[in-house]
């Protein structure tokens, strides 16, 4: 099933192991071109790719999946939210659309989940090979305990009415453009407090990711937000990072921007991501 959507995507539908999941293309009957893959963050859905698809059109076929939980994809139950599950629902809707070599990016939840599925961590058989990776701002160690309370941060949201949350959105986010907003609002109201909690809770087992780098084959990227803004990554992070990582991979901070960084400084975001994949092609 397939519908045309805003800013010249496609809505799809795909049936894959998990269940039934949603996602945006776009230009993906442009068979003589590589593919991209994006994945979200938590709380979002592909509508956080609003701007950032149609950049890389044209150069791409570009597709961006709605994650477990999100958005319109299926709606598991508490318990099966591990980043080996998140990473097997990509690893599956790659297979079925039979993109070969793809560029992957994934951004903080699906930084983490693109980490895992890009280094084979956990996986029973050898992992998708990807032409380069991308990982911004990554989530890369969910923590221990009260999964509730680390979690709280993201469900605060949840239930908020939509005029009241635009308002606060607006406010603390005066760099994101009115369909960044509207992309939030929209996937604020598809997911659970449930499925957050369970994001948290399930992925603790698989500690810090922050070692997987050193297994990833493909040229990667790792974006930073601004330190001072609330980046995933302090500085103990950062060195790791830019320890693992050797040319053509890069590590690139982009002062002023907020955890979402495509949203909050695009332009410094795309010419960073354009800068490296022209380096590391």
């Amino acid at each position: 099933m397939m519908e045309q959507f805003e800013g010249g995507a496609r809505s799809n539908r795909i049936v894959l192991p998990a269940g039934e999941f949603h996602y945006l293309s776009w230009g993906a009957e442009r068979s003589e071109l590589p593919a991209c893959v994006l994945l979200h963050g938590i709380t979002s859905s592909v509508l956080s790719w609003v701007r950032v698809g149609p950049a890389l059109a044209g150069r791409y076929r570009v597709f961006a999946l709605d994650m477990r939980g999100h958005g319109d994809s299926v709606k598991p139950t508490a318990g099966v939210y591990s980043l080996r599950e998140t990473a097997a629902d990509a690893e599956a809707f790659i297979q079925s659309l039979d993109l070969r070599n793809p560029v992957l990016v994934g951004h903080s939840w699906g930084g983490a989940t693109a980490l895992v599925l890009a280094s084979g961590n956990g996986a029973a058989r050898p992992s998708i090979e990807f032409s380069q990776v991308i990982l911004e701002d990554p989530a890369h160690n969910f923590g221990h305990g009260n999964p509730e309370k680390r979690a709280a941060q993201f469900t605060a949201d949840i239930g908020v009415a939509p005029d009241i949350l635009r308002a606060r959105l607006m406010e603390s986010n005066p760099e994101w453009t009115e369909e960044d907003i509207e992309g939030k609002l929209d996937a604020n109201s598809k997911v659970s407090k449930e499925a957050v909690v369970s994001v948290f809770a399930d992925t603790e087992k698989e500690g810090e990711l922050l070692p997987l780098l050193s297994q990833l084959e493909a040229p990667t990227l790792v974006v930073r937000a601004d330190r001072n803004l609330g980046s995933t990554l302090d500085d103990r992070a950062w060195a790791a990072v830019r320890e693992q990582l050797s040319a053509p991979s890069m590590a690139v901070e982009i002062p002023g921007a907020s955890h979402n960084i495509h949203r909050s400084k695009f332009a410094e975001f795309m010419q960073s991501v354009d800068a490296f994949l022209q380096a590391s092609a």
